[in-house]
């Protein structure tokens, strides 16, 4: 027979699966409630395109921020924020974070004030999520040159936010500690010459790692800890700022190098 420990932990794992799907339907059902209801209200409230979008993000970080406290009330998950105010106070900025989970966007853009933000095209195009991040401005990542064109006039012309990329890609796989980084991020860097922020992801116990299902959730509830470091200027890792092929190699190494150091410490 079960001891009373081990049925109560069953009991708590078997929750933590129902509540987790929970909170992917109600993730989803929310994405329709702004993209058809939210959306639609911000746009008759203004005729200024920026405004709108501005508006849109704000209803998408108080989302993305009650999102994350209802997982964390219904016991999925803890997390912590080291450096909070420097994410906070980040404006016209190149945030660039490590992207262990699939909720890392969610906790991000709810703890910024005002974000725009770098969606892949399945994110553009799935029903769900295709008119909030629209509505707000967000940029799909097509990758192209119209892409890095999109994301520096972005910077350059919205000094009340700060552009949210994740230089991977995609999630880190499971068991591996960081992806190789895309040279998006980088070549933005150079082109829109604004600081660069990175902020740093860990989760304990890993999990919703890529092609991890959501329903394989861990033992215990997991734990985000996010680490905000001090903004880099671009030409405090590059002697020469020119655009180029070669320099955008460099400064994508570098940052890769700081993510790595910074993640082996822990």
């Amino acid at each position: 027979m079960l001891k009373a420990d081990q049925i109560k932990q069953k009991a708590n794992y078997l929750w933590r699966i129902g509540a987790t799907g929970f909170s992917f339907a109600s993730f989803g059902i929310g994405g329709v409630a702004i993209g058809g209801v939210v959306a639609p209200l911000v746009n008759l409230s203004t005729q200024n395109p920026s405004l709108r979008q501005q508006r849109t993000q704000k209803v998408i970080k108080h989302s993305f921020k009650g999102f994350t406290e209802m997982m964390v009330k219904l016991g999925i998950m803890t997390y912590d924020i080291e450096g909070l105010k420097k994410l906070q106070h980040s404006k016209q900025e190149l945030v660039i974070a490590n992207h262990p989970t699939l909720v890392d966007v969610v906790v991000l853009i709810g703890l910024m004030e005002q974000a725009n933000c770098v969606v892949k095209h399945t994110l553009w195009s799935n029903p769900f999520t295709k008119g909030p991040v629209q509505n707000a401005g967000y940029i799909l990542n097509a990758g192209s040159e119209q892409f890095i064109h999109d994301c520096v006039e972005k910077l350059q012309q919205d000094q009340s936010a700060s552009l949210l990329i994740f230089p991977e890609g995609t999630r880190t796989a499971k068991g591996e500690l960081l992806n190789e980084f895309q040279r998006g991020a980088a070549n933005i860097a150079i082109r829109a010459n604004v600081p660069i922020r990175p902020v740093l992801i860990t989760c304990t116990p890993s999990t919703l790692t890529k092609n991890e299902k959501w329903y394989h959730v861990p033992s215990q509830p997991f734990h985000i800890h996010v680490k905000v470091l001090d903004a880099i200027q671009v030409d405090d890792l590059l002697d020469d700022v020119t655009v180029n092929p070669k320099n955008v190699r460099h400064l994508n190494h570098q940052l890769h190098q700081i993510f790595n150091q910074e993640l082996s410490k822990k």
